[in-house]
């Protein structure tokens, strides 16, 4: 399994363009996004090296540290430090095996569109001017990784998500693609467990 949370980075890493650059024997990848400048990710540190690595983020409210094992507990269990907290504990690292199929027909008031952005694409179900869902996919060798797939909450329970899944999934497919890894939430976790993925490895991530 440790080798699935490495598999995850590095096509990940890959799709995205990100930098990577070594911190303590650890990636520290420059995300650059909304959420976060930058995230050292750890995959089965130990507990020890991972409590050591905590004030690489102390202070810092664009700086994440996560952690990826198969079990979070004795990291959840950690004090953390002043200037350190909790930003995201309900994800999961899922794997799945791909094959291509017929997207699942949506109501003909959704439009649907593909965009290349750099080494990813992005597919987008809109209505009219408004984005009702969208996601992107990666491709490094067999893996393909899919990121920000998500449905406008006025726009929920109508099949969107899923038809967003399998377009992904066939374009991967095409590019080579067998297997599938994605970090889900909770809530998404429900869509790609109902697509035949599987959850296996934990997620943990403090910020400063």
């Amino acid at each position: 399994m440790n080798d699935l949370g490495n598999r995850w980075l590095r096509a990940w890493t890959y799709a995205r363009a990100l930098d990577v650059r070594d911190v303590e024997g650890w990636p520290l990848v420059h995300v650059g996004s909304a959420t976060r400048e930058t995230e050292l990710v750890c995959v089965e540190p130990g507990v020890e090296a991972f409590d050591a690595l905590m004030p690489q983020v102390a202070g810092d409210p664009r700086a994440m540290l996560t952690v990826i094992a198969k079990d979070i507990g004795p990291y959840t269990a950690l004090d953390l430090p002043p200037g350190v907290r909790v930003d995201r504990d309900d994800e999961t690292l899922m794997i799945g095996s791909l094959s291509a199929a017929p997207p699942p027909e949506i109501d003909r008031r959704f439009t649907t569109r593909w965009e290349n952005i750099g080494r990813q694409l992005k597919y987008v179900v809109e209505h009219g001017d408004r984005v009702a869902a969208e996601g992107y996919v990666g491709v490094l060798g067999a893996d393909a990784v899919y990121d920000a797939v998500e449905t406008t909450p006025a726009y929920q329970r109508q099949g969107l998500g899923r038809h967003v899944m399998v377009a992904l999934t066939n374009r991967a497919v095409e590019r080579g693609a067998s297997s599938g890894i994605l970090p889900a939430t909770a809530a998404g976790r429900l869509l790609y467990e109902s697509l035949g993925w599987e959850p296996a490895l934990a997620m943990w991530s403090l910020m400063g």
